[in-house]
């Protein structure tokens, strides 16, 4: 490693500061060890966190989240005393959760049908959490970022193929077996763009964008340019720090100068917001901002840091793969939970955490800590009876999983550093929201040929009723509206329709953008992008056997534009996600509308306070050091104390770290008789 940089005391400790994130960032751990591999050596390989000189311990870990379950079960199978204390009072899983049909309730007409709340893509660069659903043999199969083909590729019997991981070190780890024989479908992209009123096809984009672009108003390069091009391109100058291009594509330079050239980036770009970055550093014009924000779907994040966007697109690699987990992501933390029946206590929410740190000089009066007692105490309350008495937890240790927005809101004594106070306060988490519905046929898959078998079989001459004079690029004033219609078409091929008396009177007086016929869509898989409210839009990547119906995501929004949707009630986002999506599919699509869908905001969630912890400029230099550092017994996991932000590979890796330090950390207090007692 180079020589700190010199300067003051300030810069040189910020250059210090931006080397430990670079090493945190590239998982390089002490004698430069790849950490990654030691994660996936002690989570897959063995499942164990290996010897300790420090005996059996009492562990406390806070949330039942992806975090939480994974650090807990390895601490449990190493033996330790373990208890997960949860405040949700229905399930584990935290941001991973499926709308799926219970006991209790069923979501969708169809009860075979599912959804995904939150987590519902796992990337081919993400070995952990692959591996992982291997091991627990839940299966995984492609999910489709773009459309694709169905006749291709190598179809559902060829097994997929095993988890691998090329390590800076220069080893490869694998788990699975090999599948020469897998192939993937064909790219189509016959998904659909559409802004400033101009609908074009992904493909057709790709291949010729001036139609889009002229929309925004871009000229020269920038208007024949896709915006996926603009954004490498303007990225190129970052990856320069720590890569170079060799034949055409990128290879890391030299291990010191590899982290070296990240720790500059961080130096260099951690005070950008994505969209200073493009304007002040890439000189991109703002239409073109404008266009990369709408079509990228980077609008309602341009103002957060600029890592954070970078980070997602620093793998160029144009062949990489998603997965998903058939049945739902909500199998993964069910599958741990499983292990895990007596050490998960549901329905306690902590309001207040007391600890003993032996670097203090003194305990806080009234505390149940110190060094002749236990080293952690937690306090909660039911959350199914507010009237019940709080109950108190204690333990030796204890591993914090809930994301820093709901640890806001507990009691924690004595209080912690500053800089931990500063992360807890601070940490900026971002919105998301999603609005599903159901439909009884998957038309996003129908060619026009289907559209009009299907149409006639719910009423002759409801296909001709459609087109009829409503070519595509009609005039407005030539298209009907609800009035002219019979108000059955809504639902009309659902045999038991659950659209209400609500949605109708919503959907009769809402007006029609566009014409009623577009073009069939005949995707399989993938997702369009709009500049309406609806934003992005994510079709099934399979069918569910047996149904001939699906859900689609109609409205996947983040940010500002995920706040919109977050002050409608459930059944006017059900009518206007409708809406929406009729206006890039047009009107027909309506007859196969269920009435029934889900919706879910993460900001409204009262156990997630949020989407994912989404850094504003400054905030990773500033504190995220301090995320992840315990605070005397007091350790801290979960996506947000990783710097892989918003994904269940950050969780996990921090779940993994977290175990390992408490499994190896001496108890820091010594229980008297009545502590000991209490260990029964």
């Amino acid at each position: 490693m180079t020589d700190t940089p010199r300067g003051n005391s300030a810069t040189r400790a910020r250059w210090q500061t931006c080397i430990k994130l670079a090493r945190e960032l590239l998982l390089v751990g002490p004698d430069d060890k790849d950490l990654k591999l030691g994660y996936l050596h002690t989570l897959i390989d063995t499942g164990r966190l290996g010897p300790t000189h420090h005996p059996r311990k009492k562990i406390l870990v806070i949330g039942a989240g992806i975090t939480g379950l994974v650090a807990g079960r390895l601490l449990k199978d190493a033996g330790h005393d373990v208890t997960i204390i949860e405040a949700n009072a229905s399930r584990v899983g935290g941001r991973i959760k499926t709308f799926r049909a219970t006991k209790h309730h069923q979501p969708f007409e169809d009860p075979a049908q599912y959804a995904e709340a939150g987590a519902m893509r796992l990337p081919d660069f993400h070995p952990l959490v692959l591996a992982l659903v291997d091991k627990l043999g839940l299966g995984r199969r492609q999910f489709y970022n773009v459309d694709v083909d169905p006749s291709t590729g190598s179809g559902p019997d060829v097994p997929v193929p095993p988890v691998t991981y090329t390590s800076f070190t220069g080893q490869t780890w694998t788990n699975g077996d090999a599948s020469p024989d897998f192939r993937e479908p064909d790219k189509r992209g016959n998904s659909w763009i559409r802004a400033n009123r101009v609908q074009v096809r992904r493909a057709d984009y790709t291949a010729g964008p001036e139609r889009i672009n002229e929309g925004f108003h871009l000229t020269g390069d920038e208007v024949r340019a896709p915006v996926v091009k603009m954004v490498d391109d303007a990225l190129e100058s970052v990856r320069d720090y720590y890569s170079d291009v060799v034949d055409g594509k990128r290879v890391n330079k030299p291990f010191d100068e590899w982290v070296e050239g990240w720790a500059r980036v961080i130096r260099d770009f951690d005070g950008y917001s994505m969209g200073g970055f493009l304007r002040d550093h890439a000189g991109l014009s703002d239409e073109a901002i404008e266009a990369v924000g709408t079509l990228e779907n980077m609008s309602s994040r341009l103002h957060l840091s600029f890592f954070h966007s970078f980070l997602s697109r620093s793998d160029i690699n144009p062949t990489v793969r998603y997965w998903e987990i058939p049945g739902g992501s909500w199998r993964l933390p069910h599958a741990l939970h499983e292990g895990l029946r007596d050490e998960v206590r549901l329905g306690h929410r902590m309001i207040r955490l007391e600890y003993h740190d032996p670097s203090r000089d003194a305990d806080p009066e009234g505390t149940a800590v110190g060094p002749d007692g236990w080293g952690v105490t937690v306090q909660t309350v039911a959350e199914n009876d507010p009237q019940a008495p709080p109950l108190r937890w204690t333990a030796d240790l204890a591993v914090v999983t809930i994301p820093f927005s709901a640890l806001r809101f507990v009691e924690i004594v004595p209080s912690m550093s500053y800089k931990k106070r500063r992360a807890i306060i601070e940490t900026h988490y971002d919105s998301a929201t999603k609005v599903l519905l159901e439909f009884s046929h998957r038309w996003w898959e129908f060619t026009e040929d289907d559209w009009r078998e299907e149409l006639e079989s719910i009423a002759p001459g409801l296909y001709e009723y459609y087109r009829l004079g409503l070519e595509v690029g009609a005039e407005p004033a030539r298209t009907p509206t609800l009035a002219d219609a019979d108000a059955v078409l809504l639902g009309a091929a659902v045999k038991e329709s659950g659209v209400t008396e609500e949605m109708r009177q919503l959907n009769s007086t809402m007006p029609l953008r566009g014409p009623a016929v577009r073009p069939a869509t005949h995707a399989f898989g993938g997702g369009s992008a709009t500049d309406n409210p609806n934003r992005f839009l994510y079709y099934p990547s399979h069918p569910v056997e047996g149904s001939t119906g699906g859900v689609v995501l109609a409205s996947y929004s983040w940010s500002d534009d995920a706040a919109r949707w977050d002050s409608m009630r459930d059944a006017e986002r059900y009518v206007y996600a409708l809406r929406n999506l009729q206006a890039l599919h047009g009107r027909r699509i309506e007859v196969f509308f269920t009435g029934r869908g889900a919706t879910k905001s993460w900001a409204r969630d009262p156990y997630a306070f949020g989407e994912a912890a989404i850094y504003t400029a400054h905030q990773m230099t500033s504190f995220h050091l301090d995320a992840s550092r315990p605070e005397g017994p007091v350790h801290f996991a979960g996506e947000h104390t990783s710097l892989k932000h918003a994904w269940i590979e950050g969780a996990l890796e921090s779940a993994v770290r977290a175990a390992l330090a408490v499994h190896q950390a001496p108890p820091v207090t010594i229980p008297g008789p009545d502590q000991e007692e209490d260990r029964s």
